[in-house]
């Protein structure tokens, strides 16, 4: 598989409190773990993009900047299955 991004370089994202961000991805690991009953999260299937979008969310990314990370095909899409 080739990934490719639509901008090569994409600015740092600085996160004002890197521990709420940890504790978040913690918490968003334990509700997919509970989702795959049991099963390991290796092999569950899902949505590369809405787990993307999950990510951009918890870590406290405003919707422009998740347009910029997603881009905003992905970014209209997860926000119309998210609801």
């Amino acid at each position: 598989m080739n990934l490719q991004f639509v901008s090569p370089i994409l600015p740092a994202i600085e996160l004002p409190d890197r521990q709420c961000a940890l504790e978040n991805l913690s918490a968003l690991r334990k509700e997919w773990e509970a989702g795959a009953e049991g099963k390991s999260l290796i092999s569950v299937s899902g949505s590369v993009g809405l787990m993307l979008f999950d990510v951009t969310t918890l870590l406290g990314l405003t919707p422009e900047e998740q347009v910029l990370v997603l881009g905003e095909k992905l970014f209209l899409q997860a926000l119309v299955a998210s609801q």
